[in-house]
């Protein structure tokens, strides 16, 4: 959930974790590190300690011989429904490329959302257009919209 990961972030943030900022921005950082199997890239709209917004992308299992990261999102509640969540993802996607080492020419992006979430299915549909399957959460059960989008640097 990156709700719940907004809140961790921001927990280790008032205790003394920090980030790096994001060149040419005054206000995104990010920090790369070790997810549960692979590499994470993390990034937010900080205001002081405080959260605003996040997305991680976390290193996955290949798709169709090429990387694939999931993406994870948050917007803290009183930015939600102005269009900012959608704007912030594209930012961080377009820095995203930057970011990955030279040898990831061409790259997946996964989005998997739960039907039952509104607002962050239509978030996906204006990123990446229909979605082409449904699954099923392996953790939770729970019905899920997927979205794989092809990315090339």
């Amino acid at each position: 959930d990156p709700m719940t990961g907004l809140k961790n972030l921001e927990s280790a943030l008032s205790q003394g974790f920090r980030m790096t900022r994001v060149p040419f921005t005054e206000d995104i950082y990010y920090v790369k590190d070790n997810g549960l199997y692979n590499k994470r890239y993390t990034y937010a709209r900080l205001t002081g300690l405080k959260v605003e917004q996040i997305v991680v992308l976390d290193d996955n299992q290949p798709l169709d011989g090429l990387p694939c990261f999931c993406l994870f999102y948050g917007t803290v509640e009183k930015l939600r429904g102005q269009g900012k969540t959608t704007a912030f993802i594209e930012i961080i996607l377009e820095r995203f490329k930057k970011d990955l080492p030279g040898r990831y020419k061409e790259f997946f992006v996964e989005a998997l959302i739960e039907t039952d979430n509104d607002s962050s299915m239509a978030i996906a549909n204006k990123l990446f257009g229909a979605s082409k399957h449904d699954g099923v959460d392996e953790h939770s059960g729970v019905p899920t919209r997927i979205w794989q989008t092809k990315y090339a640097k």
